[in-house]
């Protein structure tokens, strides 16, 4: 049915939520915001607010990804009513920490052990180079996945055409017809899939409504419904 399989990262096999939270709060510390404005679960709300809109934007192609970097911060620190930091010092402390962590949903791994039987497996992702590398060396989920296609590199970043355009051309005997997108975003790995004419998996494990009206081929509310689609059919 699918030949090459082209997983998102965080939040379908990473646990980004939790790996995000210790980062950011041990950057938190460590940048002496807490002197200013007490850490609270409220503050990390905040910047996940902040952060989610410069991701919107991103994906709409309206900033670029350092513009995003910077922007979410200086967002987050006006809205707290933070002192002004450098944003990028702040932003390199982020993923400095970020890349110490690599959290792995349990059964991800035996998930991607099944898989890599039958199937190329590769990472598409948006997220920051550096961090997203150490994160994946932290998970041990790297002896099943053969390349790891990364935005910034890319030149180009899901839900954007060009950024499939790139992963094609990097695997060899890849096309859009015999590859599948894996992913929890609609915005970015579904959407992505439909501009790239690829068939579609939407891990949707909280059954989260599809509110937006992208369109997915199929979608799995489990790892085990992942298996079935890909070993069974």
């Amino acid at each position: 049915m699918y030949q090459y399989l082209l997983f998102d990262i965080d939040e379908t096999l990473l646990d980004f939520n939790r790996d995000m939270a210790l980062a950011f709060e041990r950057m938190y510390r460590a940048a002496g915001l807490n002197d200013a404005v007490p850490y609270s679960d409220a503050v990390l709300r905040l910047y996940n607010d902040c952060n989610e809109r410069w991701w919107r934007r991103f994906e709409q192609g309206l900033c670029t990804k350092p513009a995003l970097y910077r922007g979410r911060f200086v967002d987050f620190f006006c809205e707290a009513g933070l002192p002004q930091r450098d944003p990028d010092l702040v932003n390199s402390l982020y993923f400095d920490f970020l890349g110490q962590t690599g959290t792995v949903f349990p059964g991800a791994e035996a998930l991607l052990a099944a898989l890599a039987e039958k199937h190329p497996i590769y990472i598409v992702t948006n997220g920051n180079a550096v961090s997203q590398k150490t994160r994946l060396q932290n998970s041990g989920l790297l002896p099943y996945i053969r390349g790891c296609f990364i935005s910034e590199t890319a030149g180009a970043a899901k839900p954007d055409k060009r950024y499939f355009d790139y992963v094609l051309a990097h695997i060899p005997g890849a096309a859009a017809d015999n590859c599948v997108v894996i992913g929890d975003s609609l915005t970015s790995d579904m959407r992505g899939a439909q501009n790239a004419g690829m068939a579609s998996i939407w891990y949707n494990p909280h059954g989260l409504p599809n509110t937006l009206g992208v369109p997915v081929t199929h979608e799995a509310r489990s790892y085990a419904d992942i298996r079935r689609l890909l070993l069974e059919v």
